[in-house]
């Protein structure tokens, strides 16, 4: 399929995690890192146009599956659990799709699952969708962490202005939360011109969403997400598992577009996804 870039930590069971967008391999890290120190080894690739990964491996949804497919057979790894999150979500729901023997178990942490509209006007999204944007994001994180804290938070989850500060306060007052909010903004804004292509990719695939294959998914499947996410609605979950047979939808109350890492809930959260995972790939 192409070069792809791509972290392979930890040990146990092989666990392919899919970063969002914009992202790279150092999402995919943060997004595994409580599978990791709970026993399994995590893979986490730079999906085509993200970092090191040239957007010509896969510029499609069925393409990119294709490649972390191909990925999956480089490492000599038959069939692994898969885990993927918002931007994510076409290309894993098409790996599980179109590659059933590979995937032993999927877990899509607020994934778009249909035909994606940003929440934002275009030109928020040009202004975001760029090297200046992700860079931005990232220095106001650094000198402003409160300020970032509270307005990523409002944008990305349907929460009053009383439910936003008693989120941002809790966030402020756990030192684990602030750090999974910091290397997620990183993820975003470092060596931000070699994510520009990815997320600009993304948005013109997923907003060009007919239908996924969902039906054709076999695997069991977790679907964790937020009931107030505001990037990625809550019916995109509602979507995926109406058409996922025999799939689990699991709400996280309140939560916004970061709630697997953010919620008031989300050591909870985790710690099921864990035990649900581990349940899945040692029977």
């Amino acid at each position: 399929m192409g070069p792809m870039q791509f972290a392979d930590v930890g040990d146990g069971p092989p666990l392919l995690c899919v970063h969002g967008g914009p992202g790279g391999y150092d999402q995919g890290l943060i997004l595994g890192e409580t599978f990791r120190v709970n026993g399994f080894r995590v893979i986490g690739p730079s999906r085509p146009g993200y970092l090191e990964t040239p957007l010509k491996t896969g510029t499609t949804l069925t393409e990119q599956a294709d490649a972390l497919a191909a990925l999956l057979d480089y490492l000599g790894i038959e069939r692994c659990a898969v885990v993927g999150v918002s931007a994510a979500g076409g290309a894993i729901y098409e790996l599980a799709a179109r590659h059933p023997r590979k995937v032993s178990a999927l877990v899509a942490v607020d994934c778009v699952a249909s035909k994606y509209q940003p929440p934002v006007s275009d030109l928020e999204m040009k202004l975001f969708v760029s090297t200046f944007g992700f860079k931005l994001t990232a220095i106001m994180a650094d000198y402003l962490t409160g300020a970032t804290i509270k307005g990523l938070i409002a944008q990305e989850g349907k929460l009053d202005r009383a439910q936003v500060a008693e989120r941002v306060a809790h966030i402020e007052a756990d030192p684990l939360k602030q750090a999974y909010f910091m290397a997620m903004v990183h993820s975003f804004g470092d060596h931000a011109a070699k994510r520009v292509p990815g997320a600009r990719n993304d948005n013109a695939q997923l907003g060009a969403i007919a239908a996924l294959p969902l039906e054709r998914i076999i695997a069991p499947t977790l679907i964790i997400h937020g009931t107030a996410d505001n990037d990625v609605f809550p019916s995109h979950a509602e979507h995926a598992h109406r058409h996922i047979a025999g799939s689990e939808l699991r709400w996280i109350q309140d939560g916004t577009h970061f709630c697997f890492w953010l919620s008031d809930t989300a050591e909870a959260d985790r710690r099921y996804a864990v035990d649900w995972l581990r349940h899945k790939v040692t029977n």
